[in-house]
């Protein structure tokens, strides 16, 4: 698949992905992380390792739309393409996670579904956001 193919749905979906996960995190959740600061690292050490999480959420954009393009099913419309994508890669991504961090983290049970459902909805607006801009050919 050319480059440029991928790039505007990557960046795209970077945006999706780093925008949901502000919203869950600084959003939602700030007060409980706030409450609860001994489980975390201390702020002024996320900060300085702040690009690794860009890195993390710029791959993770990039591989969404690399394996949505191998699947790619051209009679099929782009955004119900992406959201079904999402919501599958979603499941694949946070549910078996999810699922470990209840079993091995004393976290409580709200902390985790929220960030089950917070990644689920991320990844299934990041395929949607795919499936619209993605254009197998140029």
């Amino acid at each position: 698949m050319n480059l440029k193919r991928r790039l505007v749905p990557t960046l795209g979906a970077f945006v999706v992905i780093w925008a949901t996960e502000f919203f869950v995190h600084h959003v939602c959740l700030s007060e409980f992380y706030k409450a609860h600061a001994e489980w975390w690292r201390p702020e002024a050490e996320m900060k300085s390792l702040l690009p690794l999480m860009f890195l993390a959420q710029v791959l993770l954009a990039y591989l969404l739309t690399t394996v949505y393009a191998k699947g790619y099913e051209a009679n099929k419309p782009g955004l119900a393409q992406g959201l079904r994508f999402g919501l599958l890669i979603g499941l694949l991504l946070m549910a078996p996670t999810s699922l470990v961090k209840f079993v091995v983290y004393p976290y409580p049970e709200s902390l985790i579904l929220t960030w089950f459902l917070g990644g689920l909805v991320e990844v299934m607006l990041a395929g949607a956001v795919i499936g619209a801009l993605y254009r197998p050919t140029s």
